[in-house]
């Protein structure tokens, strides 16, 4: 599955025959950037280097300095940006149709932004086709690529961050193949995205902007206390915040849960699985509001089970911190497959 927002560099031809075996993933979030390297040996996926950078203004986003293990030729980056428009919608589509022109009437894209679109289900005669539709602006677009304009690595291409956690998920036999009607959830500091996979397949896709920035602004307001100590609080677990939480993610539980019912509805399932990712997933506040509301245990989901890693690549550092990298990852490997 496609999550990508187009090639963004006129690439040689030599270059779009071949399949790059050597790609640097790169995820700029609020809390740093995600950075992870792989490479293609034979049939598998092996994880060469991972790292967490410092953070950069995502309104003016520099380039980082990279680490010699993360040095490759290319990378494939996602980033969260604030104006990106990310829906499942369905459609006739006749051969002829312009899938970019229903894209764009679909979600009222904006004329100063990028689309890009993937169909999920296509369908014949009166039949509706069911399309992945995604824009993003162009000066967004366009700054990525003034950063990446000279010197290794290049950009390969560029996605919607919480889209590239879905493309890790799916790809490569993941939970939505082993069962029938599963959620994950990629939540950050200022967005979560939801998607709802039903027979591996994507069926309902959504961005909120509500994240740990949210819970902690929250927590500060009604505890008058300062982001210091409300991160402290937040961590450390011994004092009861349930009445923030709930006032934190309210609207977004709610959205959540009609969701939930309407996928049941129409697709005549029961959802079976509740997968999280990014900086959220850990957190027990958040799990337990997600647990409570669906009446099913959240599993804070590694990407690191999607791919090789060697004996020797020490991760000791990051361990509970997995599940951020799930962006960074999904846009390497969608890039390495040529997906982008």
């Amino acid at each position: 599955m496609d999550f990508s927002l187009k090639s963004l560099q006129n690439k040689s031809r030599e270059q779009g025959q071949r399949r790059l075996t050597n790609l640097l993933g790169l995820d700029f979030g609020a809390s740093g950037v995600k950075a992870v390297r792989i490479k293609k040996i034979k049939d598998a996926i092996h994880l060469v280097a991972a790292d967490i950078l410092p953070a950069t203004d995502l309104h003016h986003p520099e380039r980082p300095d990279i680490p010699k293990p993360l040095s490759a030729y290319y990378a494939s980056l996602c980033a969260s940006v604030d104006d990106s428009i990310v829906r499942v919608f369905s459609q006739q589509l006749k051969e002829e149709d312009s899938v970019e022109e229903a894209t764009r009437e679909n979600l009222s894209v904006p004329a100063d932004h990028r689309v890009a679109f993937k169909v999920l289900d296509r369908q014949a005669g009166r039949r509706e086709s069911s399309v992945l539709g995604t824009a993003i602006s162009n000066d967004a677009v366009q700054h990525f690529l003034e950063i990446f304009t000279s010197g290794a690595p290049a950009l390969h291409s560029m996605e919607i961050a919480g889209l590239s956690a879905f493309s890790a998920f799916w790809m490569a036999d993941g939970p939505s193949a082993k069962e029938e009607t599963v959620c994950l959830i990629e939540g950050g500091a200022r967005h979560t995205y939801i998607g709802f996979f039903h027979k591996n397949r994507l069926v309902l896709v959504n961005r909120f902007a509500v994240g740990s920035e949210t819970i902690r602004q929250q927590v500060q307001q009604d505890l008058g206390i300062d982001a210091e100590m409300a991160h402290t609080v937040l961590s450390g677990g011994s004092v009861d915040i349930s009445g923030p939480i709930r006032a934190a993610l309210g609207p977004f539980l709610k959205q959540l849960s009609i969701y939930r019912e309407f996928i049941e509805r129409q697709q005549k399932t029961r959802l079976t699985g509740v997968y999280l990712s990014g900086g959220l997933a850990p957190s027990p506040d958040w799990r337990g509001a997600l647990a409570e509301l669906l009446d099913l245990e959240p599993e804070v989901w590694n990407p690191f089970d999607r791919v090789v890693v060697p004996d020797e690549l020490d991760l000791e550092r990051f361990k509970g911190q997995e599940s951020r990298f799930a962006a960074a990852l999904g846009a390497a490997m969608a890039g390495m497959e040529g997906r982008s």
